[in-house]
Order: structure tokens, then C-alpha cells, then sequence
């Protein structure tokens, strides 16, 4: 967040500026057209002055917004502060349902964030259910007054702003507010937007959104990779031959310890390993996890659950200190320590896994790039550590900078100049630039670096202070060729392996392996199969149908039935599925392998009632068609006075 106390004033003054244009209208008031009985005002009109919209299925109008309570939240993908905004905001609509409309206005800080494909992307990693306006060019921003990231505003259904907030932490504030607007206002409009979300429109992967990786020499007498599938909730320890052999976490969103299959994690990104424990940030749940892989149990060892504020700390309990955004983890300065990149508050802390206690390592919570040591050094939301010999090598990546730091935590500033510098260039300091990275691996004299939002891999040689190209041109894609020809999408994380290197390539879902002495890169093909997802009853299916309540025979095998649209046909590449639940267990999965096959068994059923779920891909039988996605929910009785042992599901209707 790019945020203080004279951007604050700023913001203030540009509200109440906005205020004076809009109650000043020929002296009627801020009303300028009617839309049934809800007034169209000229806040309304500027918040649609953008039509280049996502998770809506059409550009939202002045009339759409006329008569709401609408809460705009201003925010850019790259800032940690919006993300940890983000739960507030969650909260906000559950709380107060059709009574609120929550608007996204993404106003890019970096080039990259321009780009709608990578705002889409950003909406499907952070699970944005609310329309989003691309406000690439700063209308909105500058017709609102704002200043910082992230800001939001309340407005009321008069249409006039109700209240501005900048920075996080206003929660309560602005729920106070919406509370006294629905006492205030007895007519709100509620009528339903044209929502069309996103996540519908996505195929199911094996990865999604892969975040941070660990190579392992030797796990049980063969290498292992460590994945954390960042959107999976979930990590996996994958064998270079793509065999999962171990998976923890239930694949939902929370906050649990206990077995693999009974322990939750929340979008976990950094992954530490040593004699065979792991050791997870556990990113928006503010937590570090510590999974022991021979008792097959996962533990909390530092954080509170709750997002912290505290920057300046010594020898603290570490169950006791609120973390904030944890994100990349490494032993360092020593094989009893952890540090610990704290993106949330800009900072790196030192866990003590022996003493079981938090200090502060580096950054005195400021954003910024001062070097030197404590008090006085600042950071800029870290994100990628990497260690080589005595020397900690750190990507901060809202100053697009890579950092050096010693064992006593003096930076040096190796490259990057400031947080609004940043591009696409090789050279030494003041030449070089980079976009937002946000992972590093330190080998010897060099240091590879996954430049996220330049969707490059950069190395650092320590010997001559020069960053120059390693593969990747800059651009987003996700060809596969040489080193040269190969593109990425946002690459998160690169480790090396033995003589090879793998990289986290996150917004194309897929980890890919590269070999500087064959001049290859290719994708690790990982085989589901290994370790199989425990499936769970789903609320939020995409694009969900739910069927009535049927009755069938017990004891009885039960014949299942497709139904597709003339000329369709089951996409027999996507992840089709189909599954039968009894009191919130699986008693029976069937994958894509039987989907497409339109018929399958159900196993002879026990009187009592279960569950059908499934998700289809579908597409017309016809070469470059479009896919089609539809989910199928249904209670299924089993009777033994019932003679039906035929079931039929009606897809694309």
C-alpha cells in the first residue's frame, strides 16, 4: 500500500471536492435522471465511466447503481494491503446480502496489472465474487479524489457519498455505516445485478495457482518436489516421474491442525523442508504451519490466526504474536532459525525453532528501500527469500528490487531504486529493472529471479552487479520450447533440483522443469492418480442445477444416465466428475475417465438418504468448439418400496 498521513488529507480533500460537484446541479439537488423511484446521480455515472468489466455478464450502468447502498473498494492485485482487505469485504456480503453492493475499481499500480486476462486472474485467486471495473487509466481514481491504496467508499442510496476510508482495518467502521444507512433508508434497491462470475467460466486443474516450491535430495531414497498448491489449499510432495505421493490438507479453505485429510489451510505459499518436516506459511490464514511427515499431523507453531500489526518485537512467544501475510520462509542465519518474509507488515522475522519465539529481523515497517541496519532499514512487501553461503538474498516486490542481507540484517540494495521504478531492462543498479517479483534462488554467484509481472526468469551475478535475461521475453504466454523461446504467465517461484530448475509458472497452473545443459524447459506432468483428492460435499459447485429429490430402489445397483444436447459430447481433456456422499462421506467417485463414458453404476445402496454431486465439461462434438461447464446437485433416497434403479441427469439444459 502506498499510504501516509499527507495522501490521507489528500484523499479527504478530493472527497469533499467531488461532495461540492455533485450537490451542485442547478439547485435540485444531486438528481439528474430517475430510474423508476431510485435517482441516477452523477457519483453513479462516475463510477461506470470505464465499461471494461469482469464477473458481471454485461458493462453495469448508472441505472444499475441508482437506489443502492455501494460500497467501492479501490484496489490494485499487486498490494498486500488490498489483499488483506479483502476478508473485510467477504465479511461485509454475507452480512448484509442484496442490501450491499461491493464494487472492485482495479486502478493499476504496475503495466502488468493493466491487462484484463491478469485482473481475471487475480479475481480467481483471491475468490472476488463482486464486479470488478478495470480502471486502468485512473477515471474513476481521479473523479473520486483517491490517493492510496486501498481506499474504499460508502455511498448511500440518495447516491451521495456516505463515507471514505483509507487503508486497512475499517471494518467495523464501515459496517456501523451500513447499519445506520439501512435504519436511515426504508427503499433500497435490491434487484440483481447481471453477475457472471469468473470462477465459472474455469476448467478444473491439477494445480491451481501453484505459489512456492521445496526441492528435497533425498525424501525416502528418491528427490521430491514440494508444491504448495496455493488455491487448492493444500500441499503435495511429487516425485520428478509427476507421482503424488503425499497430500495435506482437505482441499478446503480454514483453519484446522490434526491429520492430512483433517488439517485446512488457507492459500499457503512459502514451503520449508528439513528431516522430514515441513514447515508452511500459511499465508492468509497469518499462521506458520509445521507439518511432521512421520506422524502424517500438521501443527501451528508461531501466529495467532488473526492479522497482526506488531513491528518491533524481541523473543516473543510465537503463539502469541498475530502474523500478517506470511509468505516465504528459509533457514537463516543459522539451521535453528526461520526467517520469515512478512509481506503484511514489510518486514522479515526470525523464528527460533527452538525457543519457539518471534523477533524482528529486518524493516523498521515502513514501505520503502532504505538500507542499512535496524532502525533504519525498510522493505517492501518481501516476498522470495533465498540463501547462499552467509548471504540472504530477498525479492521485495512492491519495489521491484532484489536485496542482500547479512547474518547481522544490514541490506544492500542490489536492484531496484524506488517503488514506482520498475520495468523490463538488464544492466547493473539504476539500469536494471524488474516487475514486482516475487521469487529468488540463490546458487553460488548467481541468483535466478522469478520476475513475476515481467513473466521472466532474470539472474544477478554477485561477481559483476549485473542482471541480465534468462528465459522468457517479457511478455505473457505459456509456450514451451528452448529456454529462449519458452514464456510464463506470472511465475512465482524457481528452486533448483540436482543440475536442473523448477518454476512455479502460477497463472498457467503447471510447474515446469528446465535444463540449462539440454537448453529445455518442460512441463512436470503430475499424475493425479498418486494420491487422490478427498473429495467433499460442495455449496459453491460452478454453474450448479439443483435436481429434485429422487427416490430409488435399495439394495439395488443404479444405472446413471447423461443426457447431453444433440451433437454434444463429455470433454474428454477436462475434469469431469461425478460423486455419491452418505453423511458427508464418499461412497462412491467417478472421474472423467467414466464421465465421458454417459453411463455409469451407483453401488447397491443402504435404505437412508445420499447425496449426488458432479461438475460436466461439455462441449459440441465439432473440432475448436468452446467448452461448457454445468454442476449437477441432487438428494437421492433409497427405499426398499421403491422399484427405480435408473437415474438420468440432463445436462445443458
Amino acid at each position: 500500500m502506498i499510504f501516509s498521513s499527507k495522501y490521507f488529507i489528500f484523499m479527504l480533500l478530493g472527497v469533499l471536492f467531488v461532495l461540492l460537484v455533485l450537490l451542485k446541479n442547478d439547485g435540485k439537488g444531486d438528481i439528474t435522471m430517475q430510474n423508476g423511484s431510485y435517482a441516477v446521480t452523477l457519483v453513479h455515472k462516475a463510477i461506470v465511466q470505464e465499461n471494461d468489466w469482469l464477473n458481471v455478464s454485461q458493462p453495469l450502468t448508472a441505472q444499475d447503481l441508482a437506489g443502492r447502498i455501494i460500497l467501492l473498494d479501490f484496489w490494485t492485485f499487486c498490494c498486500i494491503n488490498c489483499m488483506q482487505v479483502i476478508p473485510d469485504l467477504q465479511y461485509l456480503e454475507e452480512k448484509f446480502g442484496d442490501a450491499l453492493t461491493v464494487i472492485g475499481v482495479h486502478s493499476a499500480k504496475f503495466n502488468n496489472e493493466k491487462e484484463r486476462d491478469n485482473i481475471r486472474s487475480a479475481i480467481l485467486r483471491y475468490n472476488i465474487v463482486h464486479p470488478v471495473v478495470n480502471d486502468k487509466n485512473f477515471v474513476i481514481w481521479n473523479s473520486f479524489g483517491v490517493h492510496a491504496w486501498p481506499t474504499l467508499i460508502l455511498i448511500n442510496p440518495d447516491g451521495k457519498i456516505e463515507n471514505a476510508y483509507s487503508g486497512e482495518g475499517h471494518r467495523k467502521a464501515i459496517e456501523n455505516d451500513i447499519e445506520a444507512c439501512l435504519k436511515k433508508y426504508q427503499e433500497i434497491n435490491k434487484q440483481p445485478l447481471p453477475i457472471a462470475l469468473e470462477k465459472n467460466k474455469e476448467p478444473e486443474s491439477i494445480l491451481k495457482f501453484p505459489g512456492k516450491l521445496t526441492f528435497v535430495d533425498d525424501y525416502q531414497g528418491q528427490p521430491l518436489l514440494v508444491i504448495s498448491d496455493t488455491n487448492h489449499n493444500r500441499i503435495l510432495g511429487v516425485r520428478l516421474t509427476g507421482e503424488i505421493i503425499f497430500e495435506i490438507g482437505s482441499g478446503k479453505a480454514g483453519n484446522s491442525d490434526g491429520s492430512f485429510t483433517q488439517a485446512q489451510f488457507n492459500a499457503p505459499q512459502g514451503v520449508l523442508y528439513r528431516d522430514e518436516v515441513l514447515y508452511i506459511a500459511d499465508t492468509h490464514n497469518h499462521l506458520i504451519r509445521k507439518i511432521d511427515l512421520k506422524t502424517k499431523t500438521v501443527s501451528t507453531i508461531a501466529g495467532t490466526g488473526r492479522q497482526g500489526h506488531a513491528q518491533v518485537m524481541k523473543n516473543k512467544n510465537a503463539l502469541e504474536v498475530g502474523l500478517a501475510s506470511p509468505w516465504d520462509l528459509v533457514f537463516f542465519p543459522t539451521t535453528s532459525q526461520i526467517v520469515i518474509a512478512m509481506a503484511g507488515t514489510h518486514q522479515l522475522w526470525l523464528y527460533d525453532i527452538d525457543q519457539k519465539t518471534i523477533s524482528t529481523f529486518v524493516g523498521n515497517g515502513r514501505e520503502s528501500i532504505h538500507d542499512g541496519m535496524l532502525p533504519d532499514n525498510t522493505m517492501s512487501q518481501p516476498s522470495g527469500l533465498g540463501v547462499s553461503g552467509d548471504a540472504l538474498f530477498c525479492v521485495d516486490s512492491e519495489s521491484s528490487s532484489l536485496r542482500k542481507i547479512d547474518k547481522d540484517g544490514a541490506i544492500t540494495t542490489l536492484i531496484g531504486t524506488g517503488l514506482f521504478d520498475f520495468g523490463y531492462a538488464e544492466g547493473s543498479r539504476g539500469k536494471g529493472l524488474l516487475q514486482h517479483p516475487l521469487g529468488v534462488c540463490a546458487d553460488g554467484d548467481v541468483v535466478y529471479i522469478a520476475d513475476s509481472y515481467n513473466h521472466a526468469l532474470r539472474l544477478f551475478s554477485s561477481k559483476t552487479g549485473v542482471m541480465s535475461n534468462f528465459s522468457g521475453n517479457g511478455k505473457s504466454g505459456n509456450k514451451i520450447g528452448s529456454i529462449a523461446e519458452t514464456t510464463y504467465n506470472e511465475p512465482n517461484a524457481i528452486v533448483k533440483g540436482g543440475n536442473k530448475f523448477y518454476i512455479a509458472d502460477t497463472n498457467n497452473h503447471r510447474i515446469l522443469v528446465l535444463d540449462p545443459e539440454k537448453d529445455t524447459v518442460s512441463e512436470l506432468s503430475i499424475n493425479s492418480s498418486g494420491a487422490p483428492t478427498v473429495r467433499t460435499i460442495s455449496n459453491d459447485l460452478p454453474n450448479g442445477v439443483k435436481a429434485p429429490e429422487k427416490q430409488v430402489a435399495a439394495q439395488k445397483s443404479i444405472t446413471v444416465t447423461l443426457q447431453l444436447p444433440e451433437h454434444y459430447k463429455i470433454n474428454d481433456a477436462a475434469s469431469s466428475w461425478l460423486a455419491l456422499f452418505k453423511d458427508g462421506n464418499v461412497v462412491q467417485e467417478y472421474a472423467k475417465e467414466d464421465v465421458v463414458k454417459k453411463v455409469l453404476k451407483l453401488p447397491g445402496l443402504e435404505v437412508g438418504h445420499y447425496r449426488l454431486q458432479a461438475t460436466f465439461y461439455y462441449c459440441k462434438d465439432a473440432e475448436g468448439s468452446a467448452c461448457l461447464i454445468q454442476s449437477y446437485d441432487q438428494i437421492i433416497t433409497s427405499d426398499r418400496a421403491v422399484v427405480s434403479d435408473e437415474l438420468e441427469i440432463v445436462i445443458g439444459r
